[in-house]
Formats: C-alpha cells, sequence, structure tokens
C-alpha cells in the first residue's frame, strides 16, 4: 500500500472478497455508475475498478484461491475435494451394515405388527348390553 492509499483509506484488490470483486465487475459491466462511484463504494482506486474489469476472471481465481488457503490455516481439518459425511454418534453398531440390518428387522416387526391388528376381528364396545338370541325351534306338523 503506498502513502496516497494509507492516507485515503483504500483498499488494494487482495483485500477485497469475491463477493465484492464479483459486484465491481457487474457494475462496471452494466455501465450505470461510474470508475469513481464504484470505487468510492468499494474504496478502492480507479485504476483498480479498470483492473478489475480487464483481468476480472484472472483475479476472481486468485481470490478464490486466498480465501481458501485462508479457511485451511484457520481450520487444517477441512478438504475441499471430501465433503465431510455426517456421523452417527451413538455406537450401538459397529458397521454401517449392521446398523442397517437392524432397521430393516425393526420395519418387518411393525409390517407384521400391523398385519396382525388388521386380521384381528373388531372389538366391541364391552359396555354395551349383549343381546342374547333365542332359539328358534321348528316343528313340523304333520
Amino acid at each position: 500500500m503506498n502513502a496516497s492509499e494509507a492516507q485515503t483509506g483504500q483498499k488494494r484488490i487482495e483485500d477485497l472478497t469475491v463477493k465484492e470483486v464479483d459486484m465491481i465487475y457487474s457494475l462496471a459491466r452494466v455501465g450505470e455508475w461510474t470508475e469513481l462511484e464504484i470505487g468510492k463504494r468499494y474504496k478502492i482506486s480507479r485504476a483498480d475498478v479498470r483492473k478489475i474489469g480487464d483481468n476480472y476472471v484472472e483475479l476472481r481465481e486468485m481470490l478464490e484461491k486466498n480465501e481458501h488457503d485462508e479457511r485451511l490455516l484457520q481450520d487444517p481439518s477441512l478438504k475441499l475435494s471430501e465433503k465431510q459425511r455426517k456421523h452417527r454418534s451413538d455406537a450401538q453398531y459397529a458397521t454401517p451394515a449392521e446398523r442397517q440390518a437392524a432397521y430393516r428387522a425393526r420395519l418387518q416387526e411393525r409390517h407384521h405388527a400391523g398385519m396382525q391388528v388388521l386380521s384381528q376381528p373388531p372389538v366391541t364396545d364391552p359396555h354395551a348390553p349383549v343381546e342374547e338370541e333365542l332359539s328358534v325351534t321348528t316343528v313340523d306338523t304333520p
């Protein structure tokens, strides 16, 4: 940073985020804002606004790489190529295959329990009065 940038509080291109570079490039391409207005808004010089417009792809790749490197320095367990999977916290099953087998067994039990409930005769109200059927005998008359 040179003396004039330090006095005015201007940023360097390297200090911008990827999102800011995207916005600066978009504003410059649309043309509704002047380089001076964009520079004031993002606290960079007019020359830097032109550089971003001319070298957008290279600058964006450089900033993405820098942000990735900073994230790795903060948390070295992060890896860009491998997405971390959420692991179960319970250690009831030694392997995922055992957990899956237990899950399928529970599903089968529920299925069989549901089938048994359907096959039972409907339960009548135990408090309702029970009507006795009278036996009817038929007598043949000669």
